[in-house]
């Protein structure tokens, strides 16, 4: 597993970011605290995730453990895939997301496309 890596963002697409690392380009999907780490152009270190499914193996990139953590967390709930994970830990401080998941806050996490109220309700 790519758990980590360190690099300059050389591109943006709207899939992401493209990190050099070593003269490989990695597309990350980011959060949005990860995405404003790679908004100077110089080099960034983040936390990654990769998700193989059968068709793709795609790579997210967290500004902190702790977001990386909280994703993969999110991902065990059934009905959460990887695209709304990415959405529920970028709209949050991964305190405020931990409080909210601790406090039952269905309506905070309804308001996140792609999340219906039993799945909120799951989390």
């Amino acid at each position: 597993m790519i758990a980590r890596l360190r690099g300059r963002p050389v591109a943006r697409t709207p899939d992401g970011v493209v990190l050099d690392v070593g003269g490989v380009g990695y597309l990350l999907r980011l959060t949005a605290r990860a995405l404003r780490k790679t908004e100077g152009g110089g080099e960034v270190e983040l936390d990654t995730y990769l998700n193989v499914r059968e068709d793709a193996l795609q790579l997210y990139g967290f500004a902190e453990p702790a977001e990386r953590e909280l994703f993969e967390q999110l991902l065990s709930v059934s009905g959460v895939g990887p695209k709304v994970a990415l959405a529920m830990v970028s709209g949050s401080t991964p305190s405020d997301l931990r409080r909210a998941i601790a406090l039952e806050d269905t309506s905070r996490f309804m308001a996140i496309p792609g999340i219906g109220k039993k799945t909120a309700q799951r989390v």
